[in-house]
């Protein structure tokens, strides 16, 4: 019995706009509790031979809380290596043919889940290019770098070097340059400012791409440049500001984006003194219709939940 044989992905529920992004809720081993969702997702205006981006669920639920994410609550372990990779196909399988030719596959290892709690993430990055059979194949990964996995990212170091040189982007979510905002806002031990920094630099190396510092910036949430320029090395980190997801866990934390707001502006400050220190900045707001389907991460699994529960009422 070949390996993918054993693996019984039910999917549930497909929702979106083929324009941005379809989510697919699916199910495994035939219970709820091993419930993901996976997008299948674009970045308008480019089009799918430009530019594709499959993110993978890497856990069933998420043990860390972040206070704004719809993926917290649930949590029932790690999919397997062959789990993760049938979410893969799933997405490739739904336009046959493209892969081959896309300029640029991203495969996004972040939600829901947090990746470095899952060893078998890092077996599915090593089958990667054995499953998507595309010259512009690019793996991903979105981290909050939890204390006490330090061996998961040598061994992430390892595989990027071996397989991705060149095409693998690294993403930080460090979301304040405050400690204690960090830690309301990534409610598990993690790594502080300076070891991001020390990893980063023996991660990146000159053709790779920059790793990146991702803020989404809530209201009363600290963001210093003079912290950023302080600590990360221009030439190894770039720096994304997004905006706060509406999530309805963030709805009920009470947390509001600053992006999209009338106190954008003093993001933008923050941001032309980094652009003027040299430091790459993207500014990701994101297509507005995210917003509408839902397609933030854990929403789709929480509103799948919702509708089966009122039908079990009903």
């Amino acid at each position: 019995m070949s390996r993918e044989s054993e693996v019984e992905m039910e999917v549930l529920r497909v929702s979106g706009d083929p324009e941005v992004a379809v989510v697919g809720v699916s199910r495994f081993r035939g219970q709820d509790r091993f419930t993901v969702e996976t997008v299948d997702g674009l970045t308008p205006p480019q089009t799918r031979d430009q530019k594709w981006i499959i993110n993978v669920s890497t856990q069933f639920g998420c043990p860390v809380g972040c206070p704004f994410c719809d993926a917290g609550g649930g949590y029932a372990g790690n999919p397997s290596c062959e789990e993760l990779l049938a979410q893969v196909k799933w997405g490739l399988s739904r336009h046959p043919g493209v892969a081959a030719k896309c300029q640029k596959l991203k495969v996004h290892f972040a939600r829901m889940g947090e990746p470095s709690l899952n060893d078998a993430v890092l077996d599915a990055m090593e089958r990667l290019p054995e499953t998507v059979r595309s010259a512009g194949l690019w793996c991903c990964v979105a981290t909050v770098a939890p204390r006490n996995r330090e061996p998961w990212f040598e061994r992430l170091h390892a595989v990027k070097e071996r397989y991705f040189r060149g095409c693998f982007q690294l993403q930080f979510s460090v979301q304040s340059t405050d400690p204690a905002d960090r830690q309301r806002l990534t409610p598990v031990p993690h790594w502080s400012l300076s070891e991001l920094a020390d990893y980063g630099l023996r991660f990146h190396e000159p053709d790779d791409r920059k790793v990146v510092l991702n803020f989404a910036l809530a209201r009363d949430i600290e963001f210093d440049p003079a912290v950023i320029e302080q600590v990360f090395d221009r030439d190894h980190f770039a720096i994304k500001l997004t905006p706060v997801n509406p999530t309805a866990r963030g709805h009920e934390s009470g947390f509001q984006t600053v992006l999209r707001s009338g106190q954008a502006w003093t993001i933008e400050r923050a941001c032309d003194r980094l652009l003027e220190g040299g430091f790459d900045v993207v500014l990701s707001i994101g297509d507005e219709r995210e917003d509408l389907i839902g397609s933030n991460c854990g929403q789709a699994v929480r509103v799948a939940r919702e509708h089966a529960a009122r039908a079990m009422a009903g």
